[in-house]
């Protein structure tokens, strides 16, 4: 083989290092092009101009590198554009992309997935559309079931979870109408039966009201009653007469009543069972627990301390007693803001005037010139040479010092009623402890002291607005150090304590002082004899004369930041019935209001009799809300509307669903918030609402969480629209169901429409 020169070699060198970089340079060029056509959006260009430049560079590092960022960052967007065109309702422009993101990336598991849950979306939204007419048609059953089937596919599909809430709102509405079953008889009716048989009187009943009356098998055939009633309710006098005879009713329908014996085995048959779960605020699950069944005669409540919840099954008389029970005992705790202000005013008076001799003197044996110490031999000789004197200074005294200077802290504390509170402003002085064991081992322990002011306080908030307050204050002060025989050091503490309850009424200052500390010291220096002379006695003497006085001063204001409402006589008087039947009663029990009938019909002459009478009378309807559009008239293209709808109810309304259709060619709905007329009385709700842009509809419900009316007129719900483009618009309230405390209100006779015009 012949062997290249020196200078061949350097000119093969070269040319392959020419190679090399040139290479690379086309690899970086292929490289930042695809860069530019991903910018562009164009990734099929991007991936195929990749791919050429790795086949033709199969070991490019950089091109392969570039592959694998290309797809997935082409995936990437492939997703956000496919997921931005699936919100949007444009399901097959989203799974054109998705496809296109597939023949990028055969085989990606994301986009396979995609692809698979809009093919579950477009079924849900078939199911949403059959639904929703259901639903218009109050199809209420079918509406939950096509409902509930297509949420199997995709439990969280948002729409589909809004319009099943709709149905549950509704279907509770209507349930609830049909659980507040009363007859339907409304004329009074009057009764004159003496030892008459029960089942006589019921008939009697029957044929002249239409009320149809069911006994049960084990009701004694032989019952006889006595009752004297002129001018009664029907439902009242029944009440009546099972109440005082030991038996129970329970209304089928409007019209037909079972009546049954009052015995525990025969409500347990008979009665209705409802389960209802409360999630408590403020109050405890477990004192709630023992509070409903000191109350009612009920069944163990399940209690969850975890989530606080408390969980009932009983009759719903019972339940509707426990709700308004529970009303009162699940009440925010009182809070207080305490505001304290410590002050510690210290006084100095230092005055030192004189002079000062010496008072003592010292002589010293001196050695010889020649030698350096003493000793035997040098000692002897002593002159007064040899003994050396030392005597002090004269110094003349001539201070004044005075110091007033305060040290302030004002802390300012937020703390639950009935808790206590802690405040350190200080330090923790170390404190060690040396112990020697076996062997000479040491070892040392360090315990902390708190030093400087502590402040413990313990409010109790009351109804009337004031304010108990334990108080506990001590200010020390670090002292001295002490030092052990063992070495170890202690420090000496100086310290002042003040404890007192006081009461106070919100926003009151009460000033606590008196806590004083006065230290007089006097220190003269004289000398012996001129120092005691009457007047010349000063130029011989030095006096110090120091008085220091210390006060400490608390202020204390209490704020009170949310107390206890107290209740009004209709929420905390509750009249339930009898011990055997509890049930929520109006006001007198059972007793018969007056007002509620109408003139009563003179009693009949004669002695006993077996009579049973009714008067007709016209039932009154009672008057439903009314609602109202309140919003401009004119809006420009771009500008946002706001639409008011404002309720106006004689009744005391608990809450109200409503269901709102508008323009979304026109409108753009941007949210809906809760207005102020169901928050009277500061009550809290609970307030939901849900948009469905495709079809232009909204529907959103409030609902007091106490068991409370809100009447008068008011704002319902605020929505806030965006105006699309010009043209007329309307915004029209759909549906409207309220709900009512005691049974079922009217719903509007008319349901408003706002005309807007999009300019």
């Amino acid at each position: 083989m012949k062997r290249l020169g020196p200078r061949p070699f350097r000119r093969l060198t070269l040319v392959l290092s020419i190679g090399v970089l040139l290479c690379g340079c086309a690899e970086q060029r292929i490289r930042e092009s695809a860069q530019g056509q991903m910018r562009a959006g164009r990734y099929e260009d991007a991936v195929r101009s990749l791919q050429e430049g790795l086949d033709k560079y199969p070991d490019s590092a950089i091109l392969r590198a570039g592959v694998l960022e290309a797809r997935t960052e082409a995936v990437s967007r492939v997703v956000n554009d496919a997921t931005l065109a699936r919100a949007q309702g444009r399901f097959d422009e989203a799974e054109k992309i998705l496809q296109r993101g597939l023949a990028l990336y055969p085989g990606n598991p994301r986009l396979e997935s995609l692809l698979s849950s809009l093919d579950t979306e477009r079924r849900q939204r078939a199911s949403l559309a059959e639904a929703e007419a259901l639903f218009a048609q109050r199809n209420l059953a079918a509406a939950t079931k096509v409902v509930s089937e297509s949420l199997k596919s995709n439990p969280r599909q948002p729409e589909l979870l809004a319009l099943q809430r709709r149905i549950e709102v509704e279907q509770r509405q209507t349930q609830f109408k049909s659980s507040q079953r009363s007859l339907a008889e409304t004329r009074p009716i009057s009764l004159d039966f003496r030892d008459a048989n029960l089942r006589s009187v019921l008939d009697l009943v029957s044929r002249n009201s239409g009320i149809n009356f069911i006994l049960d098998k084990d009701i004694r055939p032989d019952t006889r009653i006595t009752v004297f009633l002129r001018s009664a309710k029907v439902e009242d006098a029944i009440d009546l007469i099972t109440s005082t005879y030991q038996l129970s009713k329970k209304v089928i329908d409007d019209q037909t009543v079972l009546i049954y014996p009052n015995t525990p085995e025969k409500q347990r048959e008979h009665q209705e069972q409802l389960v209802k779960v409360f999630y408590l605020s403020n109050g405890d699950a477990k004192g709630a627990a023992v509070f409903l069944k000191s109350m009612l005669k009920i069944r163990e409540p399940f209690v969850d301390e975890r989530s606080n919840m408390l969980s009932l099954r009983e009759s719903q008389e019972n339940i509707q007693l426990a709700e308004r029970l529970i009303t009162l005992f699940d009440t925010s705790e009182p809070e207080v803001l305490l505001e304290v202000e410590v002050i510690e005013i210290n006084t100095t008076r230092l005055t030192e005037l004189g002079v000062n001799f010496p008072n003592t003197f010292s002589l010293t044996l001196l050695p010889p010139g020649t030698d350096t110490g003493l000793n035997l031999a040098n000692i002897r000789g002593i002159t007064r040479d040899r003994i050396g004197l030392t005597i002090g200074g004269v110094t003349v005294n001539l201070n004044r010092t005075t110091g007033d200077y305060n040290t302030l802290a004002s802390p300012r504390i937020r703390v639950k009623s009935r808790e206590k509170a802690r405040v350190l402003v200080g330090d923790k002085i170390p404190l060690i402890t040396s112990t020697t064991g076996t062997g000479g081992f040491v070892s040392d322990s360090v315990n902390y002291i708190d030093v400087g002011l502590k402040l413990d306080v313990e409010p109790t908030v009351y109804l009337d607005d004031d304010v108990s307050i334990k108080l506990g204050l001590e200010v020390s002060s670090l002292g001295n150090v002490v030092k052990t025989a063992s070495g170890t050091q202690a420090y000496q503490i100086g310290t002042r304590n003040a404890n007192t309850t006081l009461r106070l009424r919100d926003g009151e200052t009460q000033l606590l002082a008196g806590l004083i500390s006065t230290q007089d010291r006097n220190d003269a220096r004289k000398l012996p004899g001129l120092g005691d002379l009457p007047v010349a006695g000063r130029l011989f003497s030095s006096q110090r004369d120091d008085n220091q006085r210390t006060e400490l001063v608390l202020s204390i204001t209490p704020h009170i930041v949310r107390n206890v409402r107290r209740p009004e006589v209709s929420e905390g008087e509750l009249w339930v019935g009898t011990e055997a039947v509890p049930r929520l009663r109006q006001v007198g029990g059972i007793a018969v209001a007056s007002e509620d009938l109408p003139s009563r019909q003179p009693a009949s002459p004669g002695g006993a009799q077996d009579t049973a009478q009714t008067s007709p009378s016209k039932a009154v309807e009672p008057a439903g809300p009314t609602a109202q559009w309140v919003g401009a008239g004119e809006v420009k293209v771009g500008e946002t509307l706001t639409a008011t709808l404002n309720l106006q109810t004689p009744q005391a309304l608990r809450g109200v669903p409503v269901r709102v259709a508008y323009s979304k060619d026109k409108l753009e709905l941007l949210g809906i918030e809760e207005g102020d007329l169901f928050r009277q009385g500061g009550a809290p709700t609970s307030f939901t609402k849900a948009i469905e842009a495709s079809v232009g509809q909204a529907t959103a419900g409030v609902l007091r969480n106490q068991l409370s009316g809100a009447t008068g007129q008011g704002s319902f719900v605020v929505l806030k629209f965006k105006a699309l483009a010009a043209g007329p618009a309307e915004i029209a309230v759909r549906s409207l169901d309220p709900i009512g405390l005691a049974g079922p209100v009217p719903k509007p006779a008319t349901l408003p429409v706002l005309q807007v015009q999009v300019r």
